[in-house]
């Protein structure tokens, strides 16, 4: 299927607006990644746990997880789930004929954050109510546990606020205006 890309009324790198074709079907996570299973990667890679500022982790989403990281996480996940790894092993080079874990690129992000299919043209990712959907404001002085607030149409959760998260591709003030038209 496709999608309109982008938006008018945010930020200047969200523009212009543009249709996006979706290739291949694609699987997104439900709830962003915790501490908890990327700790899990971490010790049995033998790898430095990931630092957290609150030294609280659990069903927190991890946060200061380098890009780098994130795809050696992706390919770990795959060969531990009898999938084939996406990322050679530097993370330099994608295979897409690869059944594997893998970051989600821009377009799919913003897709499945929209609702994919079923959305309903909310503002933001399930919701026009900001409250209902997001830690915001002041109430985003903090982390939150992943799940605490409703998910969008699809039934994902913290796609609006919380933290951020990583996409395959780079980011550039004008990737919009220059990205391919089909993904």
């Amino acid at each position: 299927g496709s999608f309109l890309m982008g938006t008018v009324s945010h930020t200047p790198d969200e523009k212009p607006v543009h249709t996006v074709e979706f290739t291949n079907s694609f699987l997104i996570g439900r709830y962003e990644v915790t501490y908890d299973e990327f700790d899990l990667f971490s010790t049995k890679t033998k790898r430095r746990l990931i630092e957290d500022i609150d030294d609280i982790r659990g069903s927190l989403p991890a946060r200061d997880v380098q890009w780098f990281q994130a795809v050696t996480y992706c390919n770990w996940l795959s060969k531990e789930h009898g999938f084939t790894p996406c990322y050679n092993s530097r993370g330099t080079i994608y295979y897409p004929e690869a059944d594997g874990y893998r970051l989600p690129t821009e377009a799919e992000w913003e897709y499945a954050a929209r609702g994919g299919p079923l959305s309903q043209g909310f503002i933001f990712a399930g919701s026009n109510d900001v409250e209902t959907v997001a830690w915001y404001g002041s109430s985003a002085d903090k982390v939150r546990s992943v799940g605490q607030k409703l998910p969008n149409e699809l039934g994902l959760y913290d796609m609006s606020g919380n933290v951020w998260e990583w996409c395959y591709d780079w980011y550039g003030t004008t990737y919009y205006a220059e990205s391919e038209n089909y993904n």
